[in-house]
């Protein structure tokens, strides 16, 4: 590669990245607040919240595998609200089309049930997810802890799921080349345990 070939990409990657870092996305807090307030579900017992959970679970237990796309759409209501961290949607179908594109990036996935509660109509799955995630032709281990809040209605299917986990050290921190800029830029400070 030539000096002027190295600048040529220096300069296009500099203004490639001056370009993107103007585009700002918007927070995700108002329409969660919105969708929490307006779609209402059925009030849950303990028994309930444990069956969400586990219905859950065992679905996304079948991600990276053909099965997976029809087990994990049938939990869900054709209009909802539904914000995994990276992606919203607000109909059944965009999310179908979303588990199909996420079933050919992933493989050996476990997904365990820790804990179910619940209050009023939300259960509070607490869950700890590992998968290999396919990226740039390489599998990378990834894991990584969460809860969704989810409501369900009358017919058991859900009307709202909010998750909540940390994709910076689940998934971005652990990505090929991307990561060390993601390291770079936000650094994780650790203690000692």
């Amino acid at each position: 590669m030539t000096v002027k070939n190295s600048k040529t990409i220096f300069a296009s990657l500099f203004t490639l990245l001056c370009v993107s870092g103007c585009k700002s996305i918007p927070s995700y807090s108002s329409d969660y607040a919105k969708a929490r307030d307006h779609l209402i579900g059925i009030t849950l017992n303990d028994t309930q919240a444990l069956d969400i959970g586990t219905r859950f679970t065992y679905a996304f237990n079948t991600l990276g595998t053909p099965e997976f796309v029809n087990k994990a759409s049938a939990l869900y209501a054709d209009q909802l609200y539904i914000n995994d961290t990276l992606s919203q949607f607000s109909s059944r179908q965009n999310l179908i089309q979303h588990f199909k594109a996420m079933n050919k990036r992933v493989s050996n996935v476990s997904v365990r049930l820790l804990n179910a509660t619940h209050h009023q109509d939300s259960a509070y799955i607490h869950w700890y997810m590992a998968y290999d995630f396919k990226i740039f032709g390489v599998n990378k281990r990834m894991a990584s802890y969460g809860i969704s809040e989810i409501k369900v209605n009358k017919d058991q299917q859900i009307i709202f799921q909010q998750d909540f986990w940390d994709p910076a050290n689940g998934l971005f921190r652990q990505l090929p080349y991307f990561g060390g800029l993601y390291s770079w830029t936000l650094t994780f400070k650790k203690s000692s345990y």
